[in-house]
């Protein structure tokens, strides 16, 4: 601990003061006894599943420098992401393949001017997403949803590009395009796989608002829609479900399940309500959060007592073409993703989803041969080696 921050009494008073607020947060009512009837009923069970028919299942995500260093008043990053493809065996469980040959990377430099990075912004997300932007946007059902739910579509024009020295906001964008961009080759690869996860939500950051929108938005729902044309189901599972107190929910769970207080529940699944089907909400939990996100279902379910509860989106149609009718094809689901969450490195997560996730990160080594390549070739085209700075390590941030 800094010498600054002593453990003095003031600090311990702030400290239960603190600790009082939290405590009377949490023990808040949320949920009338209606609405835990409702969820009770509404939580399945599905089985421990060791056996499986033979489908593919490929895991997405994405790494990258934001930034790698800055040169003047520029800044350069790189975003990369890949898809990693298993089939499954009933000998060896998950047996790796191989769709992307290689991860999709891109680096992008970015000057502050936000006009002069316009261009440099298109051409990054058309190289990561594998479109054009004007393709991207006409082919997507996103502007559809803005009509209805913000009163107009959305345009080329109300794109939203950070400043380059904005570099959470860049950072975002570009590992967000990276992976749909993955997604959507896989999605459109052959042989087809049954299921394509990745570690993220559907949620649409803008698609209320009239005026403004991000382009992955546009790429997330294009990616919905060409999972819906060929067959195949796009889910998003995120470890961070979003819930304010995800506890109530879990006791509901192991009442549902017959289970004794000092048990964990596990193999279950939720479905949250959705707007114009279900006749209950779970307003009392989500607390005015825009979830299940819109045109999209949410689910919550837990694989293994030693993992937490996690979150499943998938698009809204699928669900309605696929499951509405069919809650047998919802515990299949559970099941067949119960079966690839059985690898002792991810026990109780979708192994397909940590794999990808080891091989596109990137590590401080990876990042270190990146900026001196870059850079190599930059000095050899004359510009100035004392230009380019790293500035976390001009910091100490490193």
């Amino acid at each position: 601990m800094p010498a600054h921050i002593p453990i003095s009494t003031k600090f311990k008073v702030k400290a239960e003061g603190l600790a009082t607020k939290m405590a009377a947060w949490e023990s808040k009512p949320r949920l009338d006894e209606i609405t835990e009837n409702r969820i009770r009923g509404a939580i399945k069970s599905f089985p421990h599943t060791n056996s499986v028919e033979s489908f593919r299942i490929a895991g997405v995500d994405g790494s990258g420098d934001y930034p790698s260093f800055s040169y003047a008043d520029s800044f350069v990053y790189v975003a990369t992401a890949s898809g990693t493809v298993f089939r499954t065996d009933a000998l060896h469980g998950l047996v790796e393949e191989v769709v992307l040959t290689e991860p999709n990377l891109e680096l992008v430099w970015l000057p502050e001017d936000r006009e002069k990075a316009k261009d440099q912004w298109f051409a990054a997300f058309e190289s990561l997403a594998g479109a054009m932007v004007e393709e991207v946007l006409s082919l997507s059902d996103y502007s559809d949803l803005k009509k209805k739910h913000a009163g107009s579509g959305a345009s080329i024009d109300d794109l939203i590009f950070p400043r380059a020295s904005d570099t959470s906001n860049c950072g975002i964008q570009l590992r967000s395009v990276a992976e749909w961009g993955s997604a959507l080759r896989i999605i459109l690869a052959q042989p087809p796989c049954r299921y394509v996860l990745m570690d993220t939500t559907l949620s649409l950051p803008f698609i209320k608002t009239k005026d403004n929108s991000l382009f992955h938005e546009h790429l997330k729902r294009l990616c919905c829609r060409e999972a819906r044309h060929k067959e195949v189901s796009l889910f998003t599972i995120s470890k961070s479900h979003g819930l304010p107190s995800i506890e109530l929910v879990e006791n509901l769970a192991r009442e549902a399940l017959g289970l004794p207080q000092e048990k964990v529940a596990e193999h279950w699944f939720l479905r949250l309500p959705v707007n114009g089907i279900d006749d209950w909400d779970f307003e009392g939990l989500i607390e005015g959060r825009q979830i299940p996100p819109v045109g999209a279902v949410t689910y919550l379910f837990r694989l293994h007592k030693n993992t937490p509860v996690m979150r499943l989106d998938m698009d809204r149609l699928w669900w309605e073409k696929r499951l509405r009718a069919d809650s047998c094809a919802e515990g299949r689901i559970f099941q067949d993703i119960d079966y690839c969450g059985h690898d002792q490195r991810a026990y109780g997560y979708p192994f397909p989803i940590k794999a990808c996730h080891d091989r596109t990160r990137l590590s401080m080594a990876e990042r270190s041969v990146l900026k001196k390549q870059i850079i190599d070739a930059a000095v050899a085209k004359g510009m100035k080696r004392s230009l380019f700075k790293d500035a976390s390590a001009a910091t100490g941030h490193a």
